[in-house]
């Protein structure tokens, strides 16, 4: 939403329905509570709102949004009672007050009639009866007007009332803004601390993940089918850091299909020390090849005290009792001082 969209009736309406997703209507809070303009339209759309849904203008679908979000709340209802009420007192006055001048006006030209009828030559026993009906009409006018002045006075108190209501559910309205943007304040403050811990956590977890890489170091060699001489050896280097030394050595095809476990043998090429064994491994499958993989330990070739070495691969016979040699493989592995 783009803040252009903030100042439109159907983005107001459809915040004061309560029918904006969160993230929305927390944006839409930020721009209205820093921008005065749109505060004011938002406080008089409202009010429009509430007006024509009391004075029963909304459609049925806009009724029914109107009640479910605004009846859920003792305070939007007291805001709807109010205004309700003072419909009905600002209605009927104006109303009451033009029928009030209306009979007064009536009531002045009778009198004036009478004055008017007073003046012209009458007989005496005329006069008489007409100062009587004009002590009757006076009398009645007097009465009326106190009983008017009465019913007026009784109706700019509800009126006073009914301002002193709605200037509370005004304050309380401020108020319940001035909690949301605090609120709102202290959301983003934990967001904020939420962000740097995590932030914190993350390189914690690098640095562990680092210590945990250098601390447990694997170094890998492929050795190469067909390449077995010792004039040519595959190669390998390792340091102070370095805790294993993977071999893979790929089956030919007689033995990719032959589904027989191995034995590895690494011994050194002067002398012919073994330094490491290993019975009973299972080759991997990788596509239509199978390889076997081994991983011995880098302290074997840091205390051997030499860079050639010579792994024998051995296969267990079809008997299943012992194994009998299947290819020796030349390597190097040189050891990195710091």
């Amino acid at each position: 939403m783009v803040k252009q969209t903030f100042g439109s009736d159907q983005t107001i309406i459809r915040y004061l329905l309560n029918e904006l997703s969160a993230e929305d209507q927390a944006r839409f809070e930020e721009a209205y509570l820093s921008d005065g303009s749109l505060f004011d339209q938002v406080r008089a759309l409202e009010e429009e709102l509430i007006e024509e849904y009391v004075k029963g203008g909304l459609s049925g679908g806009e009724r029914r949004r109107f009640e479910r979000h605004y009846l859920a709340s003792d305070q939007r209802r007291a805001r709807i009672e109010a205004a309700r009420e003072l419909i009905q007192v600002c209605s009927p006055k104006s109303s009451t007050k033009t029928a009030t001048n209306d009979w007064i006006e009536s009531k002045l030209f009778s009198i004036r009639s009478l004055l008017g009828s007073l003046v012209k030559p009458r007989p005496a026993p005329v006069l008489g009866v007409a100062a009587a009906l004009l002590s009757l009409v006076a009398l009645g006018l007097v009465i009326d007007l106190l009983r008017l002045r009465g019913q007026l006075a009784a109706v700019n108190e509800e009126r006073a009332s009914i301002a002193r209501r709605a200037e509370e559910s005004e304050r309380r309205l401020v108020h319940e803004r001035e909690q949301l943007a605090e609120e709102r304040k202290q959301s983003v403050g934990l967001r904020d601390k939420l962000e740097s811990l995590n932030r914190q956590l993350d390189r914690l977890e690098r640095a562990r993940a680092e210590s945990r890489s250098s601390n447990n170091q694997i170094v890998f060699l492929a050795l190469t089918p067909g390449v077995r001489s010792i004039e040519k050896p595959d190669r390998v280097t390792i340091s102070d850091h370095t805790n294993f030394v993977e071999l893979r050595v790929e089956l030919e095809s007689q033995g990719a299909t032959n589904p027989r476990s191995y034995r590895a043998v690494v011994k050194t090429v002067d002398g012919g020390r073994e330094i490491w064994t290993l019975a009973g491994i299972q080759p991997r499958l990788r596509k239509s090849a199978q390889s076997v993989v081994v991983r011995i330990p880098a302290d074997r070739f840091k205390v051997a005290g030499a860079q050639d070495f010579m792994l024998t691969l051995d296969a267990l016979n079809a008997g299943g009792i012992d194994y009998e040699e299947l290819e020796s493989y030349y390597f190097q592995v040189t050891a990195l001082r710091h």
